[in-house]
């Protein structure tokens, strides 16, 4: 695997900032993930919800990963937002 941690930290921050900045990234929880399929695991949060999820290396490297991982992010958003938690109440 040739993407660092540094670097999938980088573009999942840059890329949720353009399709979902209300959605924060959980730096510590970004790590490499080789075995036994290589990608990366992240953690993010929408209010108080909070999810640890899984991105295949295809999805955030290689040609064109830019659309591919803004279209996984998306799904994450949609994915959060269906916990009551995701709700900020005032």
């Amino acid at each position: 695997m040739s993407l660092s941690e540094h670097e999938a930290r980088r573009r999942l921050r840059a890329t949720l900032a353009a399709v979902a900045p209300d959605v924060t990234l959980d730096t510590a929880a970004v790590h490499r993930v080789d075995a036994p399929f290589p990608g990366v695991a992240y953690g993010l949060r929408l209010g108080h919800a909070n999810a640890l999820l899984f991105l295949p290396l295809s999805e955030i490297d290689g040609e064109g990963w830019e659309q591919r991982l803004a279209t996984r992010l998306g799904q994450a958003r949609e994915y959060l937002q269906q916990f009551p938690l995701a709700q900020v109440r005032s």
